[in-house]
């Protein structure tokens, strides 16, 4: 699916959520401000794919901010099925300390979950 953040995003304290709109369900997304790159892209492409296990190289927050060029690379995130909702499914990255998760907690619309899997991988693509 493919974002525009003109259109949806809103600040919400040290993150920006974007929201689209999935056959009538919200999909809602947080990213860290210090993971969004300057500029801030036009568009966002995330995917939802089942789990692999394939090692990902996340960015830190020091990293980023040394480095703010590395804020272009996609984020891939390793995701652990946390609560159901009412349309979505709670998710959560599935290393580190919440400070340091490259995206938030992440509701997903059901049928994008690959029968409700116990975990995930979550790729965003800046445009």
């Amino acid at each position: 699916m493919t974002i525009t953040p003109e259109e949806s995003e809103k600040p919400i304290d040290k993150k920006f959520r974007w929201e689209a709109d999935l056959d009538g369900t919200s999909f809602e997304l947080y990213i860290p401000k210090w993971r969004v790159p300057d500029p801030k892209p036009r568009l966002i492409h995330v995917t939802i794919d089942p789990y692999a296990g394939e090692y990902i190289c996340r960015l830190s927050r020091i990293e980023a901010d040394q480095s703010p060029e590395k804020r272009q690379r996609p984020i891939i995130a390793h995701l652990e099925y946390v609560a159901p909702k009412t349309e979505t499914i709670q998710y959560k990255p599935d290393e580190g300390d919440d400070e340091d998760w490259e995206i938030g907690q992440p509701y997903i619309p059901t049928p994008m979950t690959f029968d409700e899997s116990e975990r995930l991988t979550m790729t965003v693509n800046w445009k």
